[in-house]
């Protein structure tokens, strides 16, 4: 029950950070291109490589874990999301920009992790 709430409580949060972000990216983008969920997608990757470099060598629980891992940044990210918003595009006839907008969260969200893990378990250092 503990893990159960450990994830709820993560995703709560995760989710009202999403968003908090795509409000924030909304006020600066007038586009039909889905710039929310791409940045809250492309963010919620470098943070999670970021953390999971750095608690790679720390012993952390298993409830913690779950809450950061996937109550957190799962509820911050968005798979769904993003795929909803890709068919949209197509459906729309905006195959371009879902193309782009397909090959800018994959590569970069990617690219992103890795990057996040290699700063993190490179660069920073635990207590």
């Amino acid at each position: 029950m503990t893990k159960l709430f450990a994830v709820a409580l993560g995703g709560a949060l995760g989710s009202m950070g999403r968003y908090l972000t795509a409000l924030l990216v909304e006020r600066y983008s007038r586009s039909n291109f889905p710039f929310e969920t791409l940045v809250a997608n492309l963010l919620g990757c470098l943070i999670i490589g970021l953390l999971w470099g750095y608690f790679e060598r720390i012993p952390l629980s298993n409830e913690f874990r779950l809450f950061i891992f996937t109550g957190i940044l799962g509820g911050f990210t968005t798979f769904s999301t993003f795929s909803r918003e890709s068919v949209q595009l197509f459906k729309s006839g905006e195959t371009m920009v879902a193309v782009w907008y397909i090959l800018l969260s994959n590569g970069f969200g990617i690219a992103l992790t890795a990057a996040g893990f290699l700063v993190a378990s490179q660069i920073l250092r635990p207590y």
